[in-house]
């Protein structure tokens, strides 16, 4: 039993020095590329080990988590399935951006707006607008609990909208 305590111990006793070589860098970039050194050999070493290696510092737990889970970007199919139920939402962008085409005069309650790239949203808000616009830019960004909503370019209310098509 202490025979496996003394190769921790001096293990952590050599992180210790190396972070606190790390600690006095002033140079930023040069300051992570140290703490990198010190971290992600470990890293690899702990993976080829199977479950009985030491675990991952949480700082780098953290920052792979975060790369892991960095949106995809918006690919044509995402931008075209946008707003529809069967895909989870992680999956998808959180905004899409088109036009509508031709006279824009506003809308009323439960009104249909095809945009260029084909879909078709409903307003959904049970609000009116009148405008004279033409061919308006349109962003549909997500909302709270699966809830989209429409910015217009040139219009200063923003419609909560469902995709109809």
């Amino acid at each position: 039993m202490l025979g496996a305590a003394g190769p921790a111990a001096a293990q952590s006793s050599s992180v210790e020095a190396e972070l606190r070589r790390c600690r006095g860098i002033a140079d930023s970039p040069a300051r992570i590329v140290c703490y990198d050194a010190i971290v992600l050999p470990r890293a690899a070493a702990a993976s080829t080990q199977g479950p009985t290696a030491a675990p991952v510092p949480a700082a780098t737990q953290s920052s792979a988590s975060a790369a892991s889970a960095a949106p995809p970007a918006a690919s044509a199919p995402a931008t075209r399935d946008f707003g529809l139920p069967e895909r989870p939402a992680a999956l998808l962008p959180q905004y899409i951006e088109s036009s509508i085409e031709g006279e824009f005069d506003g809308w009323t309650a439960g009104a249909r707006l095809r945009l260029a790239n084909g879909q078709v949203w409903e307003i959904v808000d049970g609000s009116t607008a009148s405008y004279r616009l033409r061919d308006p830019k349109v962003r549909i960004s997500r909302g709270l609990f699966g809830s989209f909503f429409m910015d217009i370019e040139g219009v200063a209310q923003s419609p909560r909208v469902r995709r109809a098509q």
